[in-house]
């Protein structure tokens, strides 16, 4: 509890796959964040460990089954309103990945929070603040720190 408000605690598992000066992203259209580009990626459940969550909630999210995790990368955390004086406390668990050969097609099975943009390779350096999710945001300057 934090004062008056009550607050449920979010953890997520999400994926950085970066290649060449691009990474992959996915044109996200719900809150807290719509209309931005994020990361693959998605809730842990309960019982689930670290890694077998980030493969489940990728693969559900961008039909990418084949792909090498190779470390945590870093950790966003941030508060958002969920409406009647309830927050959600949100904990994302970034890790950077590899996919060889790199995919050109993506399937999901998230038909509602996928925009019309899609999911894609971006160029890094064509990414803003403005654009970008805070996790994904956070995540492209976690990996420019460690270049």
């Amino acid at each position: 509890m934090l004062g008056d408000l009550r607050v449920r605690l979010s953890i997520n598992v999400v994926a950085l796959f970066l290649c060449e000066g691009r990474g992959l992203f996915l044109h996200h259209l719900a809150p807290p964040e719509p209309d931005r580009w994020d990361l693959p990626g998605g809730g842990l459940e309960p019982a689930e460990d670290l890694i077998t969550g980030l493969r489940r909630t990728v693969h559900a999210g961008i039909g990418l089954t084949d792909f090498t995790v190779d470390r945590l990368l870093t950790v966003a955390e941030a508060f958002y309103p969920e409406g009647q004086g309830r927050q959600v406390h949100k904990l994302d668990l970034v890790y950077t990945c590899q996919a060889d050969p790199q995919p050109l097609t993506f399937d999901t099975f998230d038909t509602q929070t996928i925009g019309p943009m899609g999911i894609c390779w971006i160029p890094v350096a064509n990414l803003l603040p403005e654009t970008c999710t805070s996790r994904a945001w956070k995540a492209l300057q976690a990996a420019q720190q460690g270049a």
